[in-house]
């Protein structure tokens, strides 16, 4: 039997944030919903949650541009709480590197914010109900085709790897920092090239901050 989740939105601007919740409450009028304006709140509300009713399954609606932690390290740390957390990704940035990220670390679907609210309601009610297909990428000009996307799926530690190497840290003091052999993060490093088709750290830098896998402090 399909259990229906708890919804989580995280955004920091508070107009967009308010009138996605009033949109979701009239559609929904049963569903606990839940409002942050940050992953890090958003990170901590659903580990409590967890904790408490690990079985209760939550549909968290994240905007990628967020400060402090964003984009797809966001969406890899609240996929890594609960089997029972599905996300989908909200950004005024549809490019399909992106989208191909984001589906990539495991977000359910893609939401342009230059998509017509009700169309976005709609993908929001199917993974409310059960029925959406994941992968669904609704872009500006309507439902595209995600199929052809390039996924880049990246590991939780790779992620954290990533943002090390974005703040300029070599492999000897992203080894200290984590309690690991130089060699071992060496080979992190290796993989996230390969991952992100780059072959530099400045390249894979540049990336990183297009896709939002860095601290972001504006």
């Amino acid at each position: 039997m399909h259990v229906s989740p708890s919804l989580l939105i995280i955004d920091d601007h508070p107009i967009i944030r308010v009138a996605l919740a009033d949109a979701l409450r009239k559609r929904f009028p049963r569903l606990r919903l839940e409002t942050v304006g940050d992953a890090e709140s958003g990170i901590a509300l659903l580990k409590q949650e967890v904790k408490k009713r690990k079985a209760q399954p939550w549909l968290v609606l994240i905007d990628l541009g967020l400060p402090g932690i964003s984009g797809l390290a966001a969406i890899t740390q609240l996929l890594a709480l609960s089997e029972s957390v599905q996300v989908i990704a909200i950004s005024g940035n549809d490019d399909a590197l992106q989208v191909g990220a984001c589906l990539g670390a495991g977000a359910a679907a893609f939401i342009s914010k230059a998509a017509p609210t009700d169309d976005a309601i709609t993908i929001v009610a199917q993974a409310v109900e059960g029925t959406l297909i994941k992968g669904t990428w609704l872009s500006a000009r309507g439902l595209a085709d995600s199929s052809a996307l390039t996924r880049i799926a990246l590991t939780e530690r790779q992620v954290q790897v990533l943002s090390m190497i974005c703040q300029g840290m070599s492999n000897r003091e992203i080894a200290d920092q984590l309690g690991i052999t130089e060699i071992t993060a060496k080979s992190h490093v290796g993989g996230i090239f390969r991952e992100l088709h780059v072959a530099s750290r400045t390249q894979a830098v540049l990336v990183a901050q297009k896709l939002g896998l860095f601290v972001n402090n504006h």
